[in-house]
């Protein structure tokens, strides 16, 4: 199903959000006196679009301020197929009435709204947890507040954020997330999350050859394990999706939009994945305290309580969903104007080559279409961060 360039709804100022939810808020949060304080914008993800709020008044019988994020359905989201905000709300609300996350610091979901005439689409509110991230840019490995920490603190965070993987992975599904059972799509978890990967890139595929990509769709449904353990999936566990304290440890786990139920062996892999593409993959030492991945399989292996299984499998699952990602990139270039339609980016670029290796396929060469890419990416990240907000 096709879908349209990214684009957003209108911009909100302070002035147009405070008439359009503040009634809204002070309805779910037992607060009548409401006002909203501050109001900005964090700029356009593929998904949504993302604001932060304080409001102020007797919240739910307290006189207090509260920090809330509200994150609005990008409605032309482009990279992702069937993109929805239902989907994270429901899981974090899960998560939080688990009653084993407790130690799962998920944000507290006030509510979830599909009418798009209050603020141009569809969004949901949640409570702004405390916390900083881990940038990409710069990278965490060359600055900022984890490299200027010593080396055995840096393997403390990294211990810390396997162990909160494995914790997600080992809360009982049953009678919590049945919402995310997709019978239409297979007979079990994983050949219902195998089949919408299927779909979705044939989707980004779009009728045109890929051989690399081909060659690695194929390889999954082959080889495929019978016997995948199902859990809870986070989705897209990677260092910059968790929120720290201070001292380095966890203080929220973000970033949902992609949940799904699977074998826990598939968010490792991704998480294995953008370790390395932060370091290796990007030309970066590696900070000296952070683990190399055998190490950080086995403290994942010993949280979780039994040895992974199939991870070359989960692997080489993890380097197709990225190829898939960054078909659509260069596919919202070329619809953009920045790149010819002619472009070899698809396939001549890191990651298929990245793929292609574990296939044992030959390599792709990378050459000036991808330089050209990046530099077009760059243009648009750019745009986005000196847009007004």
């Amino acid at each position: 199903m096709p879908k349209s360039e990214l684009s957003s709804a209108r911009p909100l100022s302070l002035d147009i959000a405070q008439r359009a939810l503040t009634p809204w808020l002070a309805a779910r949060l037992q607060a009548p006196d409401l006002r909203l304080l501050a109001w900005r914008s964090a700029g356009a993800g593929n998904s949504a679009d993302t604001f932060f709020a304080t409001v102020a008044g007797v919240i739910e019988g307290t006189g207090r301020e509260m920090p809330l994020v509200v994150r609005r359905q990008n409605q032309g989201s482009d990279i992702f197929l069937d993109s929805d905000l239902a989907l994270p709300t429901r899981v974090m609300a899960a998560v939080g009435a688990h009653p084993d996350g407790a130690g799962i610091p998920v944000p507290r979901v006030i509510g979830l709204e599909s009418d798009a005439s209050l603020i141009g689409a569809p969004f949901m509110v949640m409570e702004h947890l405390p916390g900083r991230i881990l940038p990409q840019s710069p990278n965490y490995n060359k600055e900022g507040w984890l490299a200027d920490m010593p080396a055995a603190t840096q393997a403390r965070v990294w211990r810390d954020c396997l162990e909160m993987l494995a914790r997600i992975h080992r809360l009982p599904v049953a009678g919590h997330f049945e919402f995310l059972d997709q019978p239409q799509r297979g007979r079990t978890p994983f050949d219902q999350y195998l089949n919408w990967i299927e779909e979705w890139y044939q989707w980004a595929r779009a009728g045109r050859p890929h051989r690399i990509t081909d060659i690695a769709i194929e390889y999954l449904k082959t080889n495929r394990p019978r016997d995948a353990q199902v859990a809870l999936l986070w989705g897209d566990p990677q260092p910059t999706n968790l929120l720290f304290r201070p001292d380095g440890s966890v203080s929220g786990v973000i970033d949902w939009e992609m949940a799904v139920l699977g074998p826990p062996e598939a968010d490792l892999a991704w998480w294995l994945f953008f370790d390395d593409l932060f370091s290796r993959g990007m030309g970066v030492p590696r900070l000296a305290g952070l683990p190399e991945r055998a190490l950080c399989i086995r403290w994942y292996e010993a949280a979780l309580g039994r040895p992974v299984q199939n991870l070359a499998y989960y692997d080489v699952l993890a380097a197709f969903r990225m190829a898939i990602v960054g078909m659509r990139s260069a596919d919202r270039q070329i619809q953009r104007g920045r790149i010819p339609a002619t472009t070899t980016a698809r396939e001549n670029a890191p990651i298929v080559r990245l793929l292609a290796g574990l296939l044992g396929e030959p390599l792709p060469e990378v050459g000036a279409d991808f330089a050209n890419l990046m530099a077009a990416l760059g243009m648009e990240a750019s745009l986005a961060k000196n847009a007004p907000h």
